[in-house]
């Protein structure tokens, strides 16, 4: 029961950091891109802290409704929020419980005039002390209602420094960017290191299509992941893939459809469940 009370603050995270793309690129002055999306991931299959994939019990599932802004301060400066404005979760065996998720602002910063390569700082902001309990369906063996803390929210801040660079090929059509980041983590949590590419290609001038490949390893700490909880995703690493496809219906409104999932071949996948997570949303751009 522990490990399933500790284990779901680990996809709830995720779900969320994969649905924005980290390119060198910047807004121009005055110009905004703003997205909407629901999503859903849900998967017993999970990975524990020593990479080993646990015996399959209870379905986890959640769903998610997503925000995502950008707004060019100047043709340098763009600000960045990324809100979980609704979040659901649950256990085939629990309830289903729900809230908002961290809310992550953000500022990203062309540094070279010539070259699209940008630094972003990003602050993670809890919304709650990371306790959501929700109640079994059935009772135990001693006919009580088990609690199980399926957390929206870490309850910690965290500050995520990222630097990408980005290249258009000369069809205009192809782009190619790649990024690494490090998560500085509060409350004594290891801080948490990413890295990442993306690949997009536009079709009959109306269809992207854009791969995507993502690694995360956890830095050193004097933590005990062993001995410590599973909560805030503490020891958590994995290798994630994904495409997104965005379909222009006008110069200014698009539709975005995305799927990511989780794989072992870069970095093993450890403190993690492993499934595909789908998304549908719209997007508008001026």
């Amino acid at each position: 029961m522990e490990k399933i009370k500790n284990i779901i603050f680990v996809c709830c995270c995720f779900f969320a950091l994969y649905t924005q793309a980290q390119s060198g690129w910047t807004r121009e002055a005055k110009g905004f891109y703003l997205q909407a999306s629901a999503a859903h991931f849900s998967s017993s299959n999970y990975y524990t802290t020593e990479g080993r994939l646990a015996d399959q019990g209870s379905i986890f599932n959640t769903n998610a409704l997503l925000i995502y802004g950008e707004y060019g301060i100047s043709d340098r400066f763009t600000a960045i929020v990324d809100l979980p404005l609704v979040r659901l979760n649950s256990f085939n065996t629990t309830e289903t419980i729900g809230g908002v998720g961290n809310i992550q602002l953000g500022v990203k910063y062309k540094l070279l005039k010539s070259f699209p390569l940008s630094l972003q700082v990003a602050l993670d902001i809890p919304t709650n002390d990371g306790s959501n309990f929700a109640q079994s369906k059935s009772p135990n063996a001693f006919g009580e209602l088990d609690e199980i803390n399926l957390p929206v929210s870490d309850g910690e801040f965290n500050v995520w420094t990222t630097l990408a660079a980005s290249h258009s090929f000369k069809n205009g059509k192809t782009y190619a960017s790649a990024f690494s980041s490090v998560n500085f983590r509060t409350e004594d949590f290891s801080n948490q290191f990413q890295a990442g590419v993306e690949l997009g290609h536009l079709l009959f001038d109306k269809l992207y299509l854009i791969g995507k490949l993502k690694i995360q390893e956890r830095l050193s700490s004097e933590n005990n992941v062993e001995s410590g909880s599973f909560l805030f995703g503490e020891g958590t690493t994995f290798t994630n893939y994904g495409i997104t496809s965005m379909y222009k219906v006008t110069n200014h409104f698009n539709v975005v459809a995305q799927y990511s999932d989780y794989a072992g071949f870069l970095v093993e996948r450890k403190n993690i469940y492993d499934g595909g997570t789908f998304s549908l949303g719209v997007s508008f751009e001026y």
